[in-house]
């Protein structure tokens, strides 16, 4: 009778060191996510990129923060960094912290980099495999992976974050770029994108 409750004790204890160990491994993953829990600020920009082998040339998506002139929320332009869309300081909160709770995997720097030239990105390789994300802060960036087939997945919960209507329909035009079903998108909306 001693061994059992011996061996019924060693089990228990067992099981807890393993729940603590799970708890530990769960939290160091929620850590690893840390840029999106920085605080996001007017300087803070997501791309998004994705070029299919063999498709036609897909330009990134910039989402940035308006500084000031509110007539830019209704613009999208094209420009050296990609198709540029702007949202408001709150959505761009909401934005990071949905892409935190993804389970996507981050890979951190603390070091902001300079989102460069579109053209550069293909050559480089970025986009090729995978949609990458890149969250780019005042002092730190973070990048994720997305595989093509989970891109939808990942992408549509994502919408509720988008409150400016220019935004919201440029995030879903990229989404139906990439085979994505967006029920009530109307292509037409805005034909100044060109």
């Amino acid at each position: 009778m001693t061994s059992k409750s011996v061996s019924f004790s060693m089990l228990a204890l067992a099981l807890l060191f393993a729940a603590g160990t799970t708890n530990a491994q769960s939290n160091q993953k929620q850590g690893r996510a840390s840029l999106l829990h920085y605080p996001v600020d007017e300087n803070t920009a997501i791309r998004l990129f994705y070029q299919p082998q063999g498709d036609y040339f897909h330009a990134p998506l910039v989402i940035r923060v308006v500084n000031g002139d509110k007539a830019m929320l209704i613009t999208a332009p094209m420009l050296q960094e990609g198709r540029t869309t702007y949202v408001s300081l709150a959505e761009m909160r909401e934005l990071a912290q949905k892409l935190a709770k993804t389970d996507l995997e981050w890979q951190e720097s603390e070091t902001a980099v300079a989102l460069g030239s579109y053209k550069k990105l293909v050559g480089a390789g970025i986009g090729v495999d995978a949609m990458e994300i890149l969250v780019v802060g005042s002092n730190e960036t973070a990048r994720a992976k997305v595989p093509p087939k989970a891109i939808c997945k990942t992408l549509k919960p994502l919408d509720a974050s988008l409150r400016t209507p220019r935004a919201l329909w440029e995030f879903q035009r990229f989404q139906v770029n990439y085979g994505c079903k967006v029920p009530g998108f109307k292509p037409n909306a805005y034909p100044d994108h060109y």
